[in-house]
């Protein structure tokens, strides 16, 4: 049974993954967006900042059921490991959009809306767009003569044909990638590992979900330095030989 109940935004940072630390990070992540400042495209400007900024009022959706995350598997052909399924149950995703100011055109800076945590029930496209641009990335980048090839993968072939074929097998062999937020992307490996990816500029963001979650709503938590991450132990294969 998951339970919803009360937390205390202020207690301790449950040491293990699992509902209550899942509950706790609710009740502390709405608590800080309750209190948050909703930024104009003049505070941007004035701040010199650009990038997206979480909302006032910002709200995780709830949970998904199992036969809706059931659904969603098969549609979208990919199988989220155990500790993801219990995140889609409690948490899910977040709403309204993130908001920000980027130099779209490359002069004027202008205002722009992004997803936070995927919603999988209705942002389909967006999360398409997110994995295929990662996996493109990633093609693109190693598919260039002088570009990075691993003795792993074996012979580096000649031909851009044969080399291109080459590392399209090997991206699709490659454990899956499955978007939560972002350029942020759960691996199914035991505890399922989160990586960022831009191209082959991938890093580990985080070696377990707990970890992740904590890294990514880092500054919403404010935790300082009253937490350090885990080193990343568990063994990603493929894109080990990109991080």
């Amino acid at each position: 049974m998951i339970t919803e109940g009360l937390v205390h935004v202020n207690a301790v940072v449950p040491t293990e993954y699992g509902e209550e630390f899942l509950a706790w990070l609710r009740a502390a992540t709405e608590s800080a967006w309750s209190d948050t400042d909703d930024w104009s495209l003049e505070d941007f400007r004035a701040a010199g900042l650009i990038g997206a900024r979480w909302r006032r009022g910002t709200r995780w959706t709830g949970g998904l059921t199992h036969d809706e995350i059931d659904t969603i598997e098969r549609h979208f052909e990919l199988q989220f490991p155990p500790d993801h399924r219990l995140f889609l149950q409690i948490l899910h995703s977040t709403t309204p959009w993130q908001r920000g100011a980027h130099y779209g055109n490359g002069r004027d800076l202008g205002i722009f809306e992004r997803p936070g945590f995927y919603d999988w029930r209705y942002e389909e496209a967006e999360i398409r767009r997110a994995r295929d641009k990662a996996l493109d990335g990633v093609v693109s980048a190693l598919d260039i003569e002088d570009g990075y090839w691993s003795p792993r993968w074996g012979a580096r072939p000649v031909g851009a044909d044969e080399r291109r074929a080459a590392i399209e097998r090997l991206v699709s062999a490659a454990p899956t990638l499955i978007p939560i937020f972002g350029h942020r992307f759960v691996v199914p490996t035991d505890p399922p590992a989160v990586l960022s990816m831009v191209g082959t500029d991938i890093i580990v963001y985080g070696a377990n979900l707990r970890d992740y979650l904590l890294a990514e709503l880092r500054d919403v938590l404010d935790l300082g330095s009253s937490w350090q991450p885990q080193r990343q132990t568990t063994p990603i294969p493929f894109w080990d030989d990109l991080i």
